[in-house]
């Protein structure tokens, strides 16, 4: 019974994260992870008052 349940639980577990990870929405961009970095530090750049 116990063997079983871990079994099932771990399955579960394993199954809940593939489903997150091929409903997130990064996965429909090929960006670079660096061109990625550079947005958002282009973008943040942008936000910043000029002092």
């Amino acid at each position: 019974m116990v063997d079983n349940f871990s079994i099932g639980l771990t399955h579960v577990l394993m199954a809940i994260a593939l489903w997150r990870l091929l409903h997130r929405d990064d996965l429909d961009r090929e960006v670079s992870p660096r061109a990625q970095w550079q947005q958002r530090r282009d973008a943040e750049a942008d936000d910043r008052p000029d002092a």
